[in-house]
């Protein structure tokens, strides 16, 4: 008899609040994974954080108020580098890419992505080793 495998907790970052609900309800349906929580921006997640609802992925918006999420990957590859963010944008360009994935991030994925390749993103972050590698390019 095979172990369960462990379920994958995330957290869903974005501000706007359609994409983030789609987003949410979209991972509901895969399975093996759960959204532990949403945030509108970097300072509300790293406050979520903090309270100690720590997720194995967090997938999170590039442009937003407050703190976006460039200088949150920073902050977060300091404070909790167990943590794998898979950024997700509209801009595709390569330097983009490149710079983000030098600060930390384990994917990227355009929001445009089919659900097929979040799902994929997801289990590829998840299964990264603790050196941040592009789970999903899509350019």
């Amino acid at each position: 008899m095979n172990p369960t495998p462990a379920l994958i907790r995330l957290a869903v970052t974005d501000d706007h609040i359609l994409f983030r609900k789609g987003l949410r309800a979209l991972i509901s349906g895969f399975p093996g994974m759960e959204v532990l929580f949403e945030a509108g921006d970097g300072e509300e997640l790293l406050q979520r954080l903090d309270q100690g609802t720590l997720p194995d992925v967090i997938l999170m918006d590039l442009q937003m108020p407050n703190l976006d999420g460039l200088q949150t990957v920073r902050l977060l590859r300091a404070q909790y580098p167990r943590i794998r963010v898979i950024i997700i944008s509209m801009h595709d360009e390569p330097e983009l890419i490149e710079s983000l994935k030098a600060e930390g991030a384990h994917g990227y994925l355009l929001k445009n992505a089919s659900p097929e390749e979040v799902r994929g993103a997801i289990l590829a972050a998840h299964n990264s080793e603790s050196q941040p590698a592009m789970a999903s390019t899509q350019i």
